[in-house]
């Protein structure tokens, strides 16, 4: 080889040049390799499948995906968050499609400018009764029958026996959630039917737990919203409870284990004409409008007992009406960012406030023609049903 050669191999070394010289890479045990994975958001451990098949069999594992669950909730920024509501089409005859929208990026971008967030419409048309661990309860408005969706893994449960031997029927109040005792995932409806339906018939159906919906004792009081919120093993409603001298609103608690209901009081307030529920990092959440001056937002940190209750923030009436440019009537608790941005739903806007300075803005979205709003945490569960 000639100098000149030589030179060149010098200024261009080869690719494997130096490659034996290198200490071989660490061996990180099988139990190091879990705890990591445990710590990986949904979307990027789907890709991690097909590193191996070793992998992909862990990652499959409906334990895994139990002990995934349970990180995601000790940590949800672990994890992608979305936004899923059933809306009306615009143009008649309205028809009921399932909305998705990413949360993240509705507080990254600059509010002044048009969205740019994809919003994912599905042509299903299926009524949202829940959500909770991942897994969306779906009601097929048409067939009358209930399933379990995790869009993040494509999951599908089978369906549930129809209604349809109740004739003609609406659903009011209704809820989805997770019994840890016996691991089952069950729904509740109250059916109004009949003639001019004035007949009431509460149902549950334990997805897993046998083939039939089953008849519980009725709701027993009127509730101001119809979607109950889930947490502990519990669905909760506010209800309004009226006597001879007195009008008090306080929270029915639906124990999914017993199948009773229990009373929660409220945090104590000033005269509230408006109380609105939800859950926040899972504890639950009420909103009250206090003598119309302000929204209080309080926070039950250890569910079921009242002294518990702390609150979380309050805002002006005046500034959220002024925001939203009417009376608000109904405020959603939706989501905390981790930069201390609060998500509202309150109709017709999604409101972001934020907890340093006060201010208000809106994402450039519409809210119209929503409902049912839930924020799905994506995650790896399928259950084996």
């Amino acid at each position: 080889m000639s100098d000149t050669a030589k030179r060149h191999c010098n200024l261009f070394p080869t690719a494997t040049d130096g490659l034996l010289d290198r200490k071989p890479l660490p061996f990180l045990p099988e139990e190091l390799i879990i705890q990591i994975l445990l710590w990986l958001p949904v979307r990027f451990l789907l890709q991690l499948k097909c590193v191996s098949k070793s992998w992909k069999t862990l990652i499959s594992d409906p334990k895994f995906a139990k002990t995934h669950l349970r990180s995601i909730t000790l940590n949800p920024t672990i994890t992608h968050q979305r936004l899923f509501s059933n809306r009306f089409t615009n143009k008649l005859p309205r028809k009921i499609r399932i909305l998705s929208l990413a949360v993240k990026p509705l507080v990254e971008i600059n509010p002044s400018e048009p969205i740019t967030n994809p919003v994912v419409e599905f042509s299903l048309e299926h009524r949202i009764l829940g959500s909770c661990n991942g897994l969306l309860c779906l009601l097929d408005i048409h067939q009358r029958h209930v399933k379990l969706w995790n869009p993040s893994i494509r999951y599908e449960s089978k369906n549930s026996p129809t209604l349809d031997s109740y004739g003609k029927f609406y659903i009011t109040y209704h809820g989805f959630g997770y019994n840890h005792i016996n691991d089952k995932y069950k729904v509740l409806v109250v059916l109004r039917m009949g003639n001019h339906f004035t007949e009431k018939v509460t149902k549950t159906y334990t997805f897993g737990g046998g083939n039939s919906w089953k008849t519980i004792q009725n709701f027993p009081c009127h509730s101001t919203e119809l979607n109950g919120k889930f947490v502990s093993d519990t669905l909760n409603w506010v209800i309004v409870k009226e006597d001879v001298s007195s009008i008090q609103a306080v929270i029915l608690s639906f124990d999914f284990e017993k199948e009773i209901c229990n009373e929660v009081l409220l945090p104590e307030h000033d005269d509230a004409h408006k109380v609105c529920l939800g859950v926040l990092n899972n504890c639950l959440c009420v909103c009250l409008d206090s003598n119309k001056t302000h929204w209080g937002f309080w926070l039950m940190k250890k569910y079921g007992v009242v002294e518990s209750w702390t609150r979380f923030m309050m805002i002006p009436c005046d500034k959220l009406q002024h925001h939203v440019q009417r009376p608000p009537f109904y405020v959603q608790l939706l989501f905390v960012f981790e930069n201390g941005i609060v998500l509202l739903g309150v109709l017709p806007k999604f409101v972001l406030y934020n907890l340093k300075n006060g201010n208000l803005d809106s994402p450039a979205i519409s809210y119209h023609f929503l409902f049912n709003e839930h924020i799905y945490h994506e995650s790896l569960v399928s259950p084996q049903l």
